[in-house]
């Protein structure tokens, strides 16, 4: 049929998400394998190509696919952002001869080489008996090998009942066992769907504990040069290029630290919120004698998560810190800078005084001089009037002279100097006019 109407590009795969997280059906009892990996984008492809296992190609961005390999062997294989879970069901005749043995030939053994045979390196592989009671999960559980230290066993989702030691077993898959108690069975496959992704997000929340550990000697190494950075920058005894220098590289090592952990610590803190979800809706109600669900989960799994909030923390107020040492550096350099600034004008302030009073002293002798070759020129037409005429005296009228040519060339140079003065002055303020507008 055609549809009528114009589809958002988006709206297939937002509806799609709606409808994502499925798990496969079963009957009880019954066996699930379960494996859930981290996948590297580079193993995106062979990842598809070996779940189109059927020849049937899954449509591009394709995230779920479910197959039959029987009538009683399911599988259905889900991608996530940066991980994948593949869970193969065993149901009726297909369940292994003997509790927590599996398959040797058939559907079963083929769907569960399939599921152990694709990419990624996994995080959780768990192996799950279903059974309808707690009289049915008695040889169950002789057989699981439980360790009794850690025994986990409490009554889920209102009815159901969980066993578990949460240890890697010699097949290295995880053990669990869940009696349905009475449950319906499509509520009991929810229930199942959700132990299973609670133990998947918790196990991925956890990656960020190591990558923590690791990271917070780094911290304490920036720590401590930063403390040193800041006493050196409270005393004297080094240089601000040094400390420009040194601060500069901390800043540059945090970065890098927070650049190699922020995408964890934040990938950790997503996780541990739907551990968090998926731990409220199991309604975990305790028995007495063994550790409850919610008991186990919390007691390592918080101080984890909260080392890594810590770190995420931690690298933050280290950033704060180092910015803050860094602009009070820079302000120590900048006031040296003005300081040498207000010097160097003062200085400057100094020679043009200086220059001036040189030049007061160079205009006045440069007046004398000028005045004595004005003299000397008028000397001569004078003492040749005296020769023509007898009883004129050119002496007396060279020495009424000099005084007033003496003042005339001083005015004049005077007058020169005003003039130049005033001239530069309106130069000044036309640039700053012109730079004002």
């Amino acid at each position: 049929m055609t549809i009528a109407f114009r589809e958002h590009p988006l709206r297939r795969q937002v509806v799609g998400e709606m409808h994502l997280r499925r798990f496969p059906s079963f009957s009880i009892p019954a066996q699930i394998f379960q494996l859930f990996r981290l996948v590297e984008p580079e193993q995106r492809e062979a990842e598809i190509a070996a779940v189109d296992r059927d020849g049937v190609t899954a449509p591009a961005g394709a995230r779920h696919r479910e197959q039959r390999w029987s009538a009683e062997v399911r599988t259905a294989w889900e991608r996530h952002s940066e991980a994948s879970t593949v869970t193969v069901a065993l149901t009726g005749s297909s369940l292994g001869a003997a509790p927590w043995t599996r398959p040797d030939k058939g559907p079963a053994a083929a769907a569960i080489d399939w599921a152990e045979s694709l990419p990624g390196g996994a995080v959780r592989a768990s192996q799950l008996f279903i059974v309808a009671d707690d009289c049915a999960a008695e040889p169950v559980l002789a057989a699981a090998e439980f360790s009794a230290s850690h025994l986990v066993s409490c009554h889920i989702a209102g009815g159901a009942r969980l066993w578990s030691d949460f240890r890697i077993h010699a097949d290295g898959y995880g053990r669990l066992v869940v009696a349905a108690n009475g449950m319906a069975t499509a509520d009991l496959i929810r229930v199942v769907q959700r132990v299973q992704e609670l133990g998947n997000y918790r196990n991925l929340a956890l990656l960020g504990l190591p990558a923590a550990q690791a990271a917070w000697g780094d911290v304490d190494r920036i720590e401590r040069a930063l403390a040193a950075s800041g006493r050196s920058l409270q005393g004297r005894d080094r240089t601000d290029d040094e400390l420009l220098a040194d601060l500069a590289q901390q800043a540059a090592d945090l970065l890098s630290l927070a650049a190699a952990c922020d995408y964890r610590m934040k990938a950790t803190q997503a996780y541990a919120l739907i551990v968090a979800d998926r731990l409220a809706e199991l309604r975990a109600t305790p028995i007495p004698g063994f550790q409850s669900l919610d008991e186990f989960t919390i007691r390592r799994f918080d101080p984890a998560m909260r080392t890594c909030a810590a770190l995420t923390e931690r690298v933050a107020l280290l950033n704060q810190r180092a910015a803050q040492l860094t602009a009070l550096l820079r302000t120590r350099i900048e006031t040296h800078i003005e300081n040498q600034n207000a010097r160097l004008l003062a200085s400057m302030d100094r020679s043009a005084r200086l220059q001036l009073r040189l030049q007061h002293l160079v205009e006045g002798l440069s007046a004398v001089a000028i005045s004595y070759y004005l003299l000397g020129l008028v000397a001569y037409p004078v003492k040749a009037a005296e020769k023509w005429r007898p009883g004129f005296s050119a002496t007396s009228l060279l020495g009424i002279f000099a005084p007033a040519i003496l003042l005339l060339v001083f005015l004049t140079l005077r007058r020169m100097r005003h003039r130049l003065m005033a001239g530069q002055a309106s130069m000044s303020d036309d640039r700053r006019h012109s730079g004002d507008t």
